[in-house]
């Protein structure tokens, strides 16, 4: 009786905490200027009003409707109509296809060609689908064919193909017998949780044309024009900021879409695959955790902005996330199926090789999970044993595929710069014997952590916390709270402690081994974030998107161990507080600060197109004439003097000066004019593009543009309101022509005034 009453106190206490921690973090949020400008606008206000009408509707749908076609038909048709609203409708749906395809063709391949099971899942499918098309896209770019439009065809045809060939298949054998659609119903409960993942994503799918990022902006749209100069992703582009050096496989996968008019095209292939990256956490909740209380762990992966609030970008991070859980899906089931399903085993390190072509940082966060488990697998003996040779064959194919694609993304940047890898990696294999090339420089890991005493580490450590936590305001916070997740994980730490105090997480099912490896791989993982923490000179809330997704599994799964169900009443109830305020840091929140959703329309298109929008922009800005040049061949190399990353908006291969001059270029080309026309001979650029009022007298931008116009490096095309577009002649000379020529740059180009330049 004593230890039921300590139970209750122990529960209202977790509450207590919780409800106090939210309420600290909203009242921070509240006191800051730039929310409270927020709430203040009408479209913020329509947009939480649609948000919550789209919440109750589904939720109407799922309860009142009888039938699960019926109530799948009446929200597809609500979903159609706000997609359309929002001018998002064309690209939803191609994107969505484009997914499809990747998914068939991957079954395609597994099931048919390489005699693998279908009930392996979708996710082995699309697993499949995507390395195999990277590796494609990779091997066409090495024979010279890579263009854009030859990938689209090929894309086109092998669809066609595929959907003839598997309609020939299954006719060839014998129908198998329907499947009962719900042999167990969704309850209320689960229907509720739905709809609010439903409303999460409708809320991302509302504002996909007005929430473009900066860094979107600088590389994730522009890959058509960046990745691919006519033959393929191996040609130099000339282009030097690190940006561009990445492990571009998200990007040559989608390239397909990148040459389409609205940018929506590429960013809602993001919100396709945040709906994987749900999926995915339900399923990897299952394999320890009953149905509904997987749904809920959904819900809360959907109640993070910092998973979430990427799914409106054109950046690598969420199909890296998706990856990286069907790595951790498919080593898990291979612990729980036995060394005689070695193909999961396949597919899990298929999915880590895979991730490695997504991102740099990958190599750091997948190999943490992925080194644990091996060591498991290899200390509890779950040696794979080999079963017949059709499904051998098959499950190396798959691994195969991945091989494949990873060579081919790293030899992009191998060819480019020297390395495998680079980002904060360059220093490291630089002193591994790699030799970086002209024109990078080799960058050094950030490292913000004082170097006092072991008392000022903990407090700075101490005070990243609890900023991450509770409290994303101030320079130190500022990426976090575009990306936040820090208030879900203070919601688990407490229902970690309750749980731990209501009972010891110990597993006697089947899936013992399951918990002891999620145990095995979760603590370390730990370390390596906590680490990243302290290290990290910005820190960002979307770099911790996999340490969201592991521990929301580790604690639901703590909490559901313990038999308790007052624990999970407890954590049903601060879940449903956590909803609540994910919904009002979402709405507010966004890489791109914008408010609401896209104005709604019916009479349009069925897309907006940006591409439209920016060439109005820069007509406006006196560049109408300019953008016409530029535009006429999309293999133009300019180098644009001017507003990063705005300037790079012209349709052509565009890099900017701030590219070659910031932290992650090399301001050393720069330094004397000889350095920059060795520098555009290496690049091959064509043009130059200087932004009216942006550069001065007192800017090293103008006195090196003015000589290289003076010493005929730069011969000026056209001034148009001030703004000037040079071509490049790199044999130029010094003449009376370049002279006056000179002289004319400094009558027509409209200075940037030098008490502006203070």
């Amino acid at each position: 009786m004593k230890q039921a009453q300590k139970g209750r106190y122990g529960i209202w206490l977790f509450l207590l905490v919780f409800a106090a921690g939210i309420l600290h973090s909203l009242k921070g949020l509240l006191h800051q200027e730039t929310f409270q400008w927020i709430m203040n606008q009408n479209e913020y206000r329509t947009m939480l009003a649609e948000t919550a009408g789209l919440l109750a509707a589904f939720c109407a749908f799922g309860l009142l409707i009888p039938g699960r076609r019926q109530r799948i038909g009446a929200a597809t048709l609500l979903l159609s109509i706000f997609l359309w609203a929002h001018q998002v409708f064309f690209p939803v749906l191609v994107s969505g296809l484009y997914m499809a395809y990747l998914v068939f063709a991957g079954r395609f391949l597994r099931t048919v060609l390489w005699k693998l099971p279908e009930e392996d899942g979708i996710d082995a499918d699309f697993l499949t689908g995507s390395a195999f098309l990277i590796a494609v896209f990779c091997l066409m770019s090495a024979l010279g064919i890579g263009s854009i439009p030859y990938l689209t065809g090929f894309v086109l045809i092998s669809g066609a193909a595929v959907m003839i060939a598997w309609k020939l298949h299954s006719s060839r054998n014998q129908p198998q017998e329907a499947v009962e659609a719900e042999k167990h119903p969704w309850n209320h409960k689960e229907i509720i949780l739905l709809a609010f993942v439903m409303a999460m994503i409708c809320l991302q799918a509302g504002r996909l044309n007005i929430s473009v990022d900066y860094d979107s902006l600088w590389y994730g749209v522009r890959s058509g024009y960046v990745l691919n100069n006519g033959r393929g992703i191996y040609e130099n582009m000339g282009t030097i900021g690190i940006v561009y050096t990445y492990s571009k496989g998200f990007e040559v996968l989608n390239l397909p879409l990148s040459l389409l008019p609205s940018y929506s095209f590429l960013t809602s292939v993001n919100l396709w695959l945040a709906v994987g990256v749900l999926y995915m956490g339900f399923r990897i909740g299952r394999l320890y955790i009953d149905r509904e209380r997987s749904v809920f762990l959904a819900a809360l992966l959907s109640a993070t902005p910092g998973i979430m609030n990427m799914a409106v970008t054109a950046k690598s991070d969420v199909m890296t996330l998706l990856i990286q859980e069907i790595m951790i899906y498919y080593l898990l089931y291979y612990i729980k199926a036995g060394p005689r399903s070695w193909r999961y085993l396949c597919y899990g390190i298929s999915a880590f090789l895979l991730s490695l072509t997504l991102k740099p940082t990958a190599l750091v966060f997948s190999t943490a999970v992925f080194g644990m488990t091996l060591l498991y697998i290899l200390g509890k003996g779950f040696l794979p044993q080999l079963k017949s040779r059709t499904q051998n064959t098959g499950s190396l194919a798959v691994l195969a595929a991945s091989v494949l694609a990873l060579a081919g993304i790293w030899a992009r940047t191998i060819v480019i710069t020297g390395l495998p890898l680079t980002s904060v990696f360059s220093s490291l294999l630089t002193k591994l014997g790699f030799q970086m090339k002209y024109p990078f420089e080799v960058n050094t890991i950030p490292n913000s952590a004082p170097t006092g005493s072991i008392k000022d580490q903990a407090l700075h450590l101490a005070k990243r916390i609890y900023g991450f936590f509770l409290s994303p305001a101030g320079r130190d916070m500022d990426h976090v709270i575009l990306a936040w997740g820090g208030f879900v994980l203070y919601f688990l730490f407490l229902l970690w402690i309750i749980s731990r105090f209501y009972g010891k997480d110990v597993d006697r099912t089947n899936n013992r081994n399951l918990s002891v490896l999620l145990a095995m791989v979760y603590i370390p993982f730990l370390l390596v974030n906590l680490v990243s923490l302290v290290m990290l000179n910005q820190v960002d809330g979307n770099y911790f998107m996999l340490f969201y997704v592991l521990t929301a599994v580790y604690v639901l799964k703590t909490a559901s161990d313990t038999g308790e169900k007052a624990v999970w009443k407890a954590a049903v109830g601060a879940g449903t507080g956590i909803f609540l305020f994910s919904l009002f840091v979402t709405s507010m929140t966004n890489w791109s600060w914008s408010v609401g959703f896209s104005p709604p329309s019916f009479r349009h298109k069925g897309y907006y197109n940006h591409q439209e929008a920016a060439r109005q922009d820069m007509a406006f800005k006196g560049n109408e004439r300019i953008w016409d040049i530029l535009a006429s061949d999309p293999r133009t190399r300019l180098i644009a003097v001017g507003d990063h990353p705005q300037v790079l908006s012209f349709p052509c291969s565009a890099q900017s000066y701030d590219d070659i001059t910031g932290v992650w270029g090399n301001v050393v080309l720069v330094k004397k004019m000889d350095y920059f026309v060795e520098f555009m001979d290496y690049a091959k650029t064509d043009y130059v593009y200087v932004q009216a009022g942006y550069t001065g007298e007192d800017l090293r931008s103008y006195t090196l543009v003015k000589d290289l116009i003076e010493w005929g490096k730069l011969v000026p095309v056209c001034y148009e309101k001030g703004n000037l577009l040079a071509a490049v002649d790199v044999k130029g000379e010094h003449s009376q022509v370049s002279v006056q020529a000179s002289k004319e740059f400094e009558q027509y180009y409209l200075k940037k005034e030098a008490e502006e330049q203070q």
